[in-house]
């Protein structure tokens, strides 16, 4: 049984470009295509739950306003994404620009996302006991008060990439980041520590990914180790995979699976979303995923 998930954080356009390669500093390089894109971590997760059966309540920054939020607004209902608690409190739409290699690797450049707070309010939140609570801090300190308040609330909170020291992440919760932010690229021995001293001071359960190198997963209970990636052909795009890691963990929480079948459903899920261009053109279905994780989800 699938129960309601709330999703708190960014929801934006994205403008993604695929480039041959990166210029070099006064170079040149020709934009091969440009697609407009919903995107954002709150949106990209919230869109893969909702396409898996999951009810979502999708809450997070101001759409803006002028034609830039009524293209926004457009998309999220292209994606059947209800927009009850979105509004158009002012400020500008984000949008995000991405250019992407023809090796999957992205480079963002973004407009707008350091007034969004100015126009959110965590206290507008549909918080609800025992329910699923996740969010990433883009929103800053809004962000950071939404975790207190689910936490509050009762709720069972999941956390993206809040690396401060005075970030709200409680005993129980279950906490994800990748190596963009934090521990150290490439190297398991070192992120294998990192873990361990994270989850013992923090009493979590933490998810620290890596990329091709897979991730370490683990808690105070659950021996922290590492775990090798799922092989997929046919690269396009990473933008969004540890969304999709996001999101396929709370499938499998929110439905009381193991930890062992969420970590691979998880694990799965944000490899094979990246064989399509930006974080929602392209979700895998829960049929796909099981497949490639070797169990039936």
């Amino acid at each position: 049984m699938h129960h309601p998930i709330l999703v708190f954080g960014t929801i934006c356009i994205d403008r993604v470009r695929r480039v041959p390669r990166l210029p070099a500093p006064g170079g040149y390089v020709e934009i091969l295509d440009e697609q407009l894109l919903l995107g954002g971590e709150a949106a990209n997760t919230a869109n893969a739950l909702h396409s898996w059966g999951v009810p979502v309540r999708l809450c997070g920054n101001s759409l803006g306003e002028g034609e830039s939020a009524e293209r926004l607004r457009a998309m999220l209902e292209h994606h059947d994404l209800e927009t009850k608690f979105l509004e158009s409190r002012g400020g500008q739409t984000p949008i995000c620009d991405i250019y992407v290699t023809p090796d999957g690797e992205r480079t963002m450049f973004g407009k707008g996302f350091s007034s969004m707070a100015a126009y959110t309010e965590a206290s507008a939140v549909p918080y609800a006991e025992q329910e699923w609570f996740t969010a990433e801090p883009n929103l800053g300190a809004v962000a950071r008060e939404a975790v207190r308040l689910a936490h509050l609330a009762s709720m069972k909170v999941y956390t993206m990439d809040f690396i401060r020291d005075d970030d709200p992440i409680e005993p129980g919760s279950f906490w994800q980041c990748s190596t963009d932010w934090v521990g150290h690229r490439g190297d398991i021995r070192k992120n294998l520590a990192w873990v361990q001293r994270f989850v013992e001071a923090r009493g979590c359960f933490g998810i620290l990914t890596d990329g091709p190198h897979g991730f370490i997963a683990g808690s105070p209970e659950v021996p922290v180790r590492h775990f090798e990636p799922f092989p997929v052909s046919g690269v396009v795009d990473f933008t969004g995979a540890g969304d999709l890691f996001r999101a396929g963990m709370l499938f499998g929480l929110n439905q009381s699976w193991d930890i062992e079948r969420c970590l691979r459903f998880a694990s799965a899920a944000g490899a094979l979303s990246c064989r399509g261009l930006g974080a929602t053109t392209y979700v895998p279905s829960v049929e796909e995923i099981g497949a490639l994780a070797g169990r039936q989800a």
